[in-house]
């Protein structure tokens, strides 16, 4: 597995993209059969991989971002370090993709915000997601952040740093001028509403008026 590892690196660094595609498809493999041997040069094997996300060839992108997939499906949150960086790429991927690629990387920070750390997923979307100008990017980030806010539970997240970020967001997002990202923005600011002190963190955040 070692050995594999060291050779998957080193044809994700070739300038072919078929050679690429080879190392990501072994990374992949690597992932499901052992796991335990990517935690040891993990830091590296990210930077690798999510660097293939932007990459020219939709092929070779697709086969990135359905790695990443599989890394968060068995590293789970040993992968909370990689986290932000992670997230930025593929949110960023989908403002100017083909519709298989965008299709992957939605699935992909799907999957990353069922098996890291809450607190770390919901960062990560409030840094990247909720202010971007391309309506696709902002909509994923919404519907992400309301599953999130599902999961976490509002009386939990109100005791936290980033409650007040997260009034913010969904009263931003509640205004959207997409259809869909205002009805994720709404349901949040309906969530958060339900709790006393996220009700008065909303209210410090939106005007009067438009809540």
């Amino acid at each position: 597995p070692q050995q594999s590892l060291r050779q998957a690196l080193s044809l994700l660094g070739s300038d072919d993209w078929e050679t690429k595609e080879k190392g990501l498809v072994s990374i992949k493999h690597l992932a499901g059969s052992h796991s335990e041997v990517l935690l040891s040069r993990l830091r590296d094997i990210c930077l690798a991989v999510t660097s293939e996300v932007a990459n020219l060839r939709s092929k070779v992108s697709y086969s990135a971002i359905v790695t990443l997939g599989e890394l968060f499906v068995t590293l789970k949150k040993d992968m909370d370090s990689e986290v932000d960086e992670v997230a930025r790429v593929l949110l960023k991927v989908l403002c100017n993709c083909p519709e298989f690629v965008e299709k992957a990387a939605t699935q992909t920070l799907g999957i990353m915000v069922e098996n890291v750390t809450p607190a770390r997923a919901l960062t990560a979307l409030l840094d990247s997601g909720v202010r971007s100008r391309h309506v696709q990017v902002r909509k994923c980030a919404a519907e992400l952040l309301l599953s999130l806010m599902e999961k976490i539970g509002v009386t939990e997240l109100a005791g936290t740093a980033r409650a007040e970020r997260l009034a913010h967001a969904a009263g931003t997002l509640a205004q959207d001028r997409d259809k869909d990202t205002r009805h994720y923005g709404q349901e949040m600011v309906k969530m958060l509403m339900n709790h006393g002190k996220c009700k008065m963190l909303l209210e410090r955040s939106v005007s009067a008026r438009d809540l």
